[in-house]
């Protein structure tokens, strides 16, 4: 055992495999070795708990609180913090520091100053010697004292606001964290499985999860990992979508919890942490969307988002038609989120030519033709859409002839794959309905 990261890897081996007291001298060793180690003083009161030790871990998650608070670790505060209340309610009190220095309301958020964590590369002292069994009597009292001393800590003047939580006033940010619930997973845990109803967000306050999604062959896509801040499941609040892919933790993790039933005790406040989590997801949307938006391709940064300003957003419930086939066309329309249905009129009847989602434009024919709209843009369920108008796609085109380009063309295909359904009596076995998407 050379560095502190293999100091860590030993005492997280114990840990999993329930050897509270191998691991409480390991994780004590740790904090003396590296004051900073905050996810080491978490570990010494979760081996206490495991202990039974319950007066004593609960001095060491306060004094962790603490620290991780005023360090700039608010989410690895939240989770000593819901401990703490589990253990004892009336403890809820010492949630007000947090919402002081995190609401909206804050002078001390800044850029992402936080406590410096130790060099995992630090060598350990060849005097420690971990195989010498230290009476629990002897070492748990030993461990509270360590883990609670917070006199070799420098806590930083300004401290990262956390996403979210940051945007709610003072007043809603105790009420809306005595609301969320703390979700401990061991590695290969599912948290979320794809297809099941949403009914819940996440924020990870400590490790690493696995985004997937099965494949039609059966086998798996992994999408992304996400780790410490990371948000997942946020769609669930705002739509009613089924979960649109799995999420399984990668190591020990901790995460917080909010589901409908415990912010329905927050009352008022569910309006306001609604509020922020639209505006948080609508953000990531559109970050993602001007990353891998075709439309947005030939323009650099800043073009892309003095464009995406011009855009105005809709939101549009389920059957809601937002192109009628032969009305003329007003903009070019961007799916920012949810599904829409594009159907053409075939005497009485109607036939579906395709599922738009998040990312796909449409109504760019009839803008370039300077005619009537060639089809029914319908909402599937819940969407919202972003609106350019006429005017400024000309003049956008004028700028960028290439953007000019690709719509135009994405227009003449879509033109002709609806012609080839139509002709085919709206057979979809013969013809790929996912290429069919007119405008």
């Amino acid at each position: 055992m050379r560095t502190l990261a293999d100091l860590r890897a030993h005492a997280d081996r114990c840990f999993l495999e329930g050897d509270a007291h191998g691991a409480l001298h390991a994780y004590c060793a740790l904090v003396q070795l590296c004051p900073p180690d905050l996810d080491a003083r978490l570990r010494v009161g979760d081996c206490m708990l495991a202990l039974g030790e319950v007066q004593r871990c609960a001095v060491v998650y306060t004094s962790l609180a603490r620290a991780a608070t005023h360090g700039g670790y608010p989410l690895r505060a939240m989770v000593a913090l819901k401990i703490l209340t589990s253990i004892e309610p009336q403890l809820a009190p010492l949630l007000a520091p947090l919402a002081e220095l995190y609401s909206l309301e804050s002078t001390r958020l800044g850029r992402g100053v936080r406590l410096a964590p130790g060099d995992p590369s630090l060598a350990v002292p060849a005097s420690l010697d971990l195989g010498v069994s230290i009476p629990l009597a002897q070492l748990v009292p030993h461990a509270e004292r360590v883990a609670a001393d917070l006199s070799g800590l420098a806590f930083p003047a300004t401290l990262p606001p956390i996403p979210l939580f940051s945007e709610l006033h003072a007043e809603s940010f105790g009420p809306v964290l005595q609301a969320l619930k703390l979700r401990r997973a061991r590695p290969g845990d599912v948290l979320i499985p794809e297809g099941a109803i949403g009914q819940s967000f996440f924020v990870i306050a400590r490790g690493e999860v696995r985004v997937t999604k099965a494949r039609p062959d059966g086998t798996e896509l992994v999408l992304t990992t996400l780790h410490e801040g990371a948000i997942f499941g946020e769609m669930a609040m705002v739509s009613a979508a089924p979960r649109s892919a799995t999420v399984t933790a990668v190591t020990d993790t901790d995460l917080l919890e909010f589901d409908r039933e415990a912010l329905g005790a927050a009352s008022h406040d569910v309006a306001t942490l609604a509020a922020a989590l639209d505006k948080f997801t609508r953000e990531r949307l559109l970050s993602n969307l001007l990353q891998t938006a075709p439309l947005f391709r030939p323009l650099d940064r800043k073009q892309r988002l003095d464009l995406v300003r011009r855009f105005t957003a809709h939101d549009v419930g389920a059957g809601v038609d937002i192109i009628v086939e032969g009305q003329p066309g007003l903009g070019l329309y961007l799916l920012l989120a949810g599904e829409v249905d594009v159907t053409k009129r075939d005497g009485d009847s109607k036939v579906l030519l395709a599922t738009l989602a998040a990312g796909d434009v449409f109504g760019e024919i009839a803008l370039m033709q300077e005619g009537p709209a060639t089809a029914t843009v319908t909402a599937a369920r819940q969407s919202t859409v972003l609106f350019l108008a006429r005017d400024v796609f000309m003049r956008l085109v004028q700028a960028f002839p290439e953007i000019g380009a690709y719509v135009g063309q994405l227009g003449e295909e879509r033109l002709m794959d609806a012609r080839l359904l139509m002709d085919a009596g709206g057979d979809f076995e013969e013809l790929d309905a996912l290429e069919l998407l007119p405008g």
